[in-house]
Formats: C-alpha cells, structure tokens, sequence
C-alpha cells in the first residue's frame, strides 16, 4: 500500500507527463519573440502595401506578410481578414492617391508589438499618428493587426 506522500508524488508526475508536450506545441505553434527590429521590418512591409498605389501591388505585399485568415480590427471594422485589409489599402488611395504611411516607432513584446503609424499627405504634409498593435506569427505572418484612431495630445 502507498503512502500519502508515495501517491502524491505518482501524481504530480502523471501530471508533468501529461502536459510535458503541451510546451513544445505552443514552441512550434508560436513565434519566437519578436525584437523591435523585426517587428519594425514586418510593420514597415505591411505598410509598403498601403503606399502602394495598384490593387495588384496591395494584394500582393498583403499575401507576403499577412495571414489570409488574419483577425482585422479597426474603429471602422469590428472584425475582418486579409480582404478587408485590401479594400482599406484600396479605400486609402482612392481618398488620398499618392498619400502614404510610415513607421512612427516600434515597441516588441514576446510575439506582440505596438507601432506608431504616421499618415502624410501626397504632399508630404504630415495628416495624422495612430497606433497598430500586431501579433506574429512562427512564420513571421501578421496574423493579427488592432488599428486604433488618430491618437490626440489632449482629449
């Protein structure tokens, strides 16, 4: 007959057993952590296809860098997918031709970074800043974006 200690110890092993592959999965499922460089490099592809000023062109840099099934969240879309990303790149350059975006800064966390965005003009004049938060994937895909608004200094 085992003792309570004995039986407490068969568990917690069983237990470790049980999940000892559930932290390889999550290692092969997620991305490594992003440092801000590399969110900077993905961020800044992405927003090659909001410059660009061919739906060809959009599509395809979207397709590059962000996953088809990507969660899209803006003050305009609850949710919506690579798609939906494409007709706001398209919806862009047919209100402002020739504006375009750039990266304002960048800060990495784990598989997460927050960006600032800086929206200009065609004329180079600077037109608004607001905040994208990014979640990548282990294929280093976007495979979510929360658009915020046009942040304020003073509310």
């Amino acid at each position: 007959m085992l003792s309570k200690f004995s039986m407490a110890i068969l568990a917690m092993a069983a237990f470790s057993c049980s999940h000892a592959g559930a932290g390889e999965q999550r290692a092969r499922t997620e991305a490594t952590p992003l440092t801000n460089q590399e969110a900077w490099q993905i961020y800044e592809k992405y927003l090659l296809g909001w410059n660009a000023t061919s739906e060809q062109q959009q599509a395809k840099l979207a397709a590059e860098v962000v996953a088809e099934n990507v969660a899209y969240s803006t003050p305009r879309h609850e949710s919506g997918g690579r798609t939906t990303i494409i007709e706001d790149m398209a919806a862009f350059q047919k209100k402002y031709p020739g504006g375009h975006f750039e990266v304002g800064d960048v800060s990495a966390h784990h598989h997460y970074a927050l960006l600032t965005w800086v929206m200009f003009k065609p004329d180079g004049t600077e037109l608004a800043r607001g905040h994208d938060e990014i979640r990548i994937a282990a294929d280093r895909k976007i495979v979510s974006v929360i658009t915020f608004a046009p942040a304020v200094l003073k509310p």
